[in-house]
This record gives C-alpha cells, sequence and structure tokens, in this order.
C-alpha cells in the first residue's frame, strides 16, 4: 500500500512533467506565442477599397460623373456610392438631369481605401449689399428682386448658372446707380456690394 505522503510526491512529479512539456510545446511552436512577439503589429484604419458618397440636396435631379464617364442618376435628396475607385485623383462632375446645364464639379485626391464623400448643396446665391446711403431698387436679368435701404443686404436666392447682370437703381427717382455682371459658374455664393 502507498503512503499518502508518497501519492502526493509521485502527483507532483507528474504535475511538474506536465508544466515542462507544456513550457516546450509553446516554445517550439513559433515565436508568436501567448507572450506576444517582438515586432509591433501593423494596423490600419482603411477598408477593402476605396469609396465616393454622392449627396443631393440641390433641390433637382442630377446626372453625376466621374472623369467624363457617366456613372449615375441622382434625385433630390438621396445619395449612391461609387464603389472600389482607385488611389488617385478623380474629377467629379454633375450636371442638372438630361441637360447640359452645369451644376458644380470637384477633384477628390483618393489616397487610402476609405469613403470619401461629395456633397451637392442648393443652387448659388448672390448676396447684395447697399452701402450708397439711400434706398435702391436691385433688379437681376432686368427683373425687379426687391427693395435695399442703406446699410442693408438681402440674397438673390437660387440663382442659376451662367452670366446674371445685376443693377440697381435709386428709388427715390428710377435713375441707375451701379450694374455688374457676375458669372455664377460654381455652386458657391457669390456677393455683390454697392459703395
Amino acid at each position: 500500500m502507498i503512503h499518502p505522503k508518497g501519492q502526493a510526491k509521485k502527483f507532483k512529479g507528474y504535475l511538474s512533467l506536465l508544466l515542462i512539456i507544456a513550457l516546450a510545446m509553446f516554445s517550439s511552436v513559433s515565436c508568436d506565442s501567448i507572450f506576444g512577439t517582438d515586432e509591433p503589429e501593423e494596423t490600419t484604419t482603411e477598408g477593402t477599397e476605396a469609396n465616393i458618397i454622392v449627396y443631393n440636396d440641390y433641390g433637382e435631379t442630377l446626372d453625376i460623373f466621374m472623369d467624363g464617364q457617366f456613372k449615375f442618376i441622382l434625385s433630390h435628396g438621396s445619395n449612391q456610392t461609387i464603389e472600389d475607385v482607385s488611389l488617385e485623383s478623380h474629377y467629379l462632375e454633375a450636371r442638372i438631369s438630361n441637360t447640359d446645364t452645369f451644376v458644380s464639379s470637384t477633384t477628390i485626391d483618393v489616397t487610402l481605401k476609405i469613403d470619401y464623400t461629395w456633397s451637392l448643396d442648393d443652387p448659388p446665391d448672390i448676396n447684395v449689399t447697399n452701402n450708397y446711403g439711400v434706398t435702391l431698387k436691385i433688379y437681376m436679368d432686368n427683373t425687379y428682386q426687391f427693395d435695399l435701404v442703406d446699410e442693408e443686404n438681402r440674397w438673390l436666392i437660387d440663382v442659376s448658372t451662367g452670366e446674371r447682370f445685376l443693377k440697381a437703381v435709386r428709388a427715390s427717382d428710377g435713375q441707375e446707380i451701379a450694374s455688374t455682371t457676375i458669372d455664377v459658374n460654381e455652386n458657391k455664393d457669390y456677393a455683390w456690394t454697392i459703395q
């Protein structure tokens, strides 16, 4: 019969042997053990492909082009993705659907495999400021728009692209005070100050 002290000694021997085998297995598998490696791991937030998401808040349905190629029709209030875009600069253009009326363009430099965005906002506006000293009547393309008192500014909203002829006449006698032509060729806001 084996004495309990002897069983405990035998158990400790088996335990030591198992520990040595386990350590040998960990060290022989690879350097990438549970204890880690000496080399830092490469981490990235890049996806598997680059995409360009186009948002249309312009107010009209638009045709979207990339690098001169038609991509899709985009209705107002929606968005669509140009998928798997190559890593280089891409020229995007928007036109009012089924016309050649230019709305906006941009160049996106795609350098990483991430999502890029392009938002098309409402049509351009022109901010008119009266610093002339008297109340003026403002006309755009010879159509009356509004009266503008001294030191006041107002917006001409949703101006279509092309050359816009602006004129200011004195409200008291109708005499022309100033005029200008603004070439509205980008989807941005413009300004005219009358002095």
